[in-house]
């Protein structure tokens, strides 16, 4: 269940940080089931269930990329919906690579107003939860600093040191 809940939350903030894109290049459009969607432009999925599939297939697309970037086999991208800390190089590039993807990262320093922004769309209509991940956010603007420039890949550890530690802490990822 934490997993799911971390994964949802991921796909979430790879949505709105897709759709808040600021970029002035013409929009990217794919066909899905005769069905054409605009991603960064103005055509927006309404009901729940289209917004968790587009998360679900932004998801899964950004997982393969990443997954590719860093060379990582199948079993070692399940790292990405648990809550493992990365050990490896490659582990901890890739989960570097989704939270650049999503933009909880940004210029190589963990984006406070990116995951606030994508917290926000995230937990709409859900202020307790949306109250617990602005205190992660909080912690984790202050926690998570790149110390050792030598280690490869060290945002992706750090992000997900501070998500394991402060998650824990306010009891924001449900018990399995």
């Amino acid at each position: 269940m934490r997993a799911v809940t971390f994964l949802c939350l991921a796909a979430t903030l790879l949505v709105i940080a897709q759709s808040e894109s600021t970029t002035t290049e013409e929009p990217e459009t794919t066909q899905d089931n005769d069905k054409s969607t605009t991603a960064g432009a103005s055509t927006v999925s309404k009901t729940p269930e289209e917004i968790r599939q587009k998360i679900k297939e932004q998801v899964e697309a950004l997982t393969e990329a990443c997954k590719t970037q860093t060379k990582l086999t199948p079993d070692q991208t399940k790292i990405a919906t648990n809550m493992a800390v990365p050990k490896t190089e490659p582990e901890k590039c890739f989960l570097e690579c989704i939270y650049n993807g999503i933009g909880l990262t940004k210029d190589g320093a963990f984006n406070e107003q990116g995951a606030r922004v994508l917290a926000q769309q995230r937990f709409t209509g859900a202020p307790d939860d949306l109250a617990k991940a602005n205190t992660m956010i909080e912690a984790c603007t202050k926690e998570v600093v790149v110390k050792d420039a030598n280690e490869k890949c060290g945002l992706g550890r750090l992000v997900r040191e501070c998500f394991v530690k402060n998650g824990v802490k306010i009891n924001f990822f449900p018990k399995p």
